[in-house]
């Protein structure tokens, strides 16, 4: 056969499935999509067998992604003779009013995957991605639909390829275009979403309970930025079993630390072993000194360092003094507690850079806050509403801001809708982002040496800005004490010992040197 009578053949089997396509029933056109379609959420219920697999953490998720695509381009080689045009066609007009019905629900929950909206939409595809969605429906809803348009994409070119029909890819070429700006303006929108506007700062060091890396702090790192005595500390707690167990704030950290350091002999060494996992048999309790970041130096965040103090896992914590919820648990419980102020600390409040604010007296502040000054202009600034973020209840900034507040209530803050893998759609507070108008607030320590909130400007409250010597000297109004926190029932008698170090000449230095104010 010669090369024109190959040409001619081709012609003639082109024609023949064009004859044969245009020719096949309606109903039967029908039947083969549908068919096709049912292949998206077929493929997608392989997910379920990863669950018995023994897989990684890190490659679950990747995993399961690769399974789906895998099993969806097995199933349509295997009924490659059954598809048509329509099939890639149906594909296609799927995925594009998935990408359609995505922007409107991102342009509505405000480019959030997560939330109220997200969680509702997800739950109308459980029959359309029944395996990825039952994995994923608790960590991001959002993700089941972006995934699905994902399939229904792959499905169509897929189905393009297989025919060889790639006059249609050409068709669809407007139709991409389209589908790819959707696809940016959700981007955009999740890039800017609430959850990641006023999230705060993420917990992702520490064993997430930390927003700030914490690895030269340890009492074993080498080099180290812990503060240092140059000198023998004048207590030296040589037995393992008579050193008291820390906890407390993440800002005290590098300080407690470095007391630890000072004071505990050989700290270092029997930390490392414990992070080892040596002379430990119980897995829990491995886990928990993993997860708690040492076993005799813990640490985990004030809120939860009271709770463990309260059920005597720890013997001092340190931090601010405790809100006055916990202060009430204390007394509902009938436990006694010794709070020792040890230091001095501001808090206080910060706007962004070009803000012309530079002062605010306390009653203004106390008026912001309870919801009667709205606007810049009203004292002295910018025709700007002002937004004021506040901090997560009980955390010991927030306890320092109801304390700060007296009799005034705080105006109900701002939130976002977060999704919670146990308790579903919680409502979280928007902590601060330097945007136009914004108005945060935190402890003086987290601001300029811990460096937590960038591209601010701390003001000045009462006309007396919060410098070292205005903090030492007590002219800052909004000074607060840096406190430990003990229980009065503790029989370790290195506990009280601890606590009268820290008020001595050498729990001062090291106290000033982690970059506290010292007492007077």
């Amino acid at each position: 056969m010669d090369l024109e009578e190959m040409a001619q053949k081709k012609a003639e089997d082109g024609a023949k499935t064009e004859t044969s396509a245009s020719t096949t029933p309606a109903y039967s056109r029908t039947a083969r999509c549908i068919g096709f379609i049912l292949l998206v959420p077929l493929s997608s219920l392989v997910c379920l067998l990863t669950v018995s697999l023994n897989i990684p953490g890190r490659w679950y998720e990747p995993a399961m992604l690769l399974l789906m695509f895998l099993a969806l381009t097995g199933l349509y080689l295997l009924f490659r003779k059954k598809l048509i045009p329509a099939v890639a066609v149906t594909n296609g007009v799927l995925a594009g009013a998935l990408i359609l019905l995505l922007t409107v629900l991102m342009l509505i929950a405000k480019g959030s995957t997560e939330g109220s909206i997200m969680m509702t939409a997800s739950r109308l595809f459980t029959l359309i991605l029944p395996g990825y969605f039952l994995i994923r429906l608790w960590a991001d809803p959002g993700l089941s639909m972006i995934v699905l348009v994902g399939m229904n994409v792959f499905a169509f070119l897929l189905s393009v390829l297989l025919q060889k029909r790639f006059d249609l890819l050409k068709k669809a070429v407007p139709y991409f275009a389209a589908g790819a700006l959707c696809i940016g303006a959700c981007t955009l929108l999740y890039i800017n979403r609430p959850a990641a506007r006023y999230s705060g700062h993420g917990f992702e060091f520490m064993h997430g309970w930390s927003s700030t890396d914490f690895s030269d702090y340890m009492v074993w790192s080498e080099p180290s930025k812990l503060a240092e005595l140059d000198h023998p500390a004048s207590l030296i707690i040589e037995e393992e079993k008579d050193m008291p167990r820390l906890d407390g704030a993440e800002a005290c950290f590098p300080l407690y630390s470095a007391v630890a350091k000072a004071v505990y002999k050989d700290i270092a060494a029997i930390e490392e072993r414990y992070q080892r996992g040596e002379g430990i048999s119980q897995d829990w309790e491995k886990w928990n000194i993993i997860t708690e970041n040492g076993r005799i130096v813990t640490f985990t965040n004030t809120l939860q360092a009271f709770q463990r103090l309260w059920e005597r896992k720890v013997d001092i914590i340190f931090g601010a003094r405790p809100s006055k919820e916990q202060l009430q648990w204390a007394k509902d419980s009938r436990v006694e507690l010794n709070i020792t102020p040890i230091g001095k600390e501001a808090f206080v409040f910060f706007v962004e850079p070009d803000n012309p604010i530079t002062d605010l007296t306390s009653e203004q502040i106390r008026a912001i806050y309870h919801g009667d000054i709205t606007n810049w202009k009203q004292v002295g600034g910018k025709n700007q509403q002002i937004l004021a973020f506040q901090r997560p209840e009980n955390s010991g900034s927030q306890a320092m801001m109801e304390y700060f507040m007296g009799d005034v209530s705080l105006k109900k803050p701002q939130t976002y809708e977060y999704v919670d893998a146990m308790m579903g759609v919680l409502k979280k507070v928007a902590q601060y982002n330097n945007e136009k108008g914004a108005f945060g607030y935190s402890f003086r320590y987290f601001v300029e040496d811990l460096h937590q909130e960038n591209d601010v400007r701390v003001i000045a409250v009462d006309g007396v800005l919060p410098t070292r010597e205005n903090i030492e000297n007590g002219s800052y109004p909004l000074t607060v004490d840096l406190c430990v926190t003990t229980r009065a029932d503790n029989k370790n008698p290195y506990v009280q010992k601890m606590v009268d170090f820290m008020l001595s000449e050498d729990g001062q230095e090291l106290v000033k040197k982690s970059g506290y104010g010292v007492l007077k």
